[in-house]
C-alpha cells in the first residue's frame, strides 16, 4: 500500500496540480529594511545615505526610497519601483530622482547574490551610459558599484557597502 502511495503522481493522482514556477521577485527580498550607506565617490565626495525597501501589493513590486545626507540635513533624492516586466521577461526598475529626472532600467540577476542594473538596454537601441552591480556579501551587506560610460570606457564612479540597519552594531 505505502508503495502505492508514494508513487501516487504516476498513477495520475496529482495531474491537477500546476508546476511550481520560479518568483522573479524572490531575487528581490534580501533588500527589504533599511541600509545605510558611509562611502567616498572616485571623485573624493563622501557620500552618507540609506536607503528604505518596502513590499508593496502584494509582493508584485519594491518600493524603494534613497535619502542622501546633505551637510547635517537628509532629503530625499530618489524614489523608486522595482517589479517584473511581462514583455521584457526580465527585473526592471523606475526611477524618479528629486529633480524630476526619470529612469528605466532592466535588471539581471547573475550568479547567486548579484544584480546587475543597466548592462541591458531598457529601449532597445539606447544603451544605458551607467550601470550598477549590487552583489550581496551575506544577508546584512551588499557591495554597490557604479560605473559612468565614458567614450569606450566604463569609468568606476564607486564602490561602497550598504549596511542594513541594526547590524551596523554587531
Amino acid at each position: 500500500m505505502l508503495a502505492i502511495l508514494a508513487c501516487g503522481d504516476a498513477f495520475g493522482q496529482n495531474r491537477d496540480k500546476k508546476p511550481v514556477k520560479d518568483d522573479p521577485m524572490a531575487a528581490l527580498a534580501p533588500f527589504v529594511g533599511e541600509w545605510h550607506i558611509d562611502a567616498k565617490w572616485a571623485s573624493g565626495e563622501k557620500l552618507k545615505a540609506r536607503g528604505v525597501y518596502d513590499w508593496g501589493l502584494g509582493k508584485k513590486i519594491l518600493v524603494a526610497k534613497t535619502f542622501v545626507m546633505d551637510g547635517d540635513k537628509e532629503y530625499q533624492r530618489y524614489e523608486g519601483t522595482m517589479a517584473w516586466h511581462p514583455a521584457k521577461k526580465s527585473l526592471f526598475q523606475i526611477s524618479f530622482a528629486y529633480d524630476g529626472a526619470i529612469t528605466e532600467t532592466i535588471m539581471e540577476t547573475k550568479e547567486k547574490d548579484t544584480i546587475h542594473f543597466g548592462f541591458t538596454p531598457f529601449e532597445e537601441g539606447k544603451p544605458s551610459l551607467l550601470r550598477q552591480t549590487i552583489r550581496f556579501t551575506d544577508k546584512d551587506h551588499f557591495v554597490w558599484t557604479v560605473q559612468l560610460k565614458q567614450g569606450a570606457d566604463w569609468k568606476q564612479l564607486m564602490e561602497g557597502t550598504w549596511v542594513r540597519k541594526g547590524a551596523m552594531s554587531r
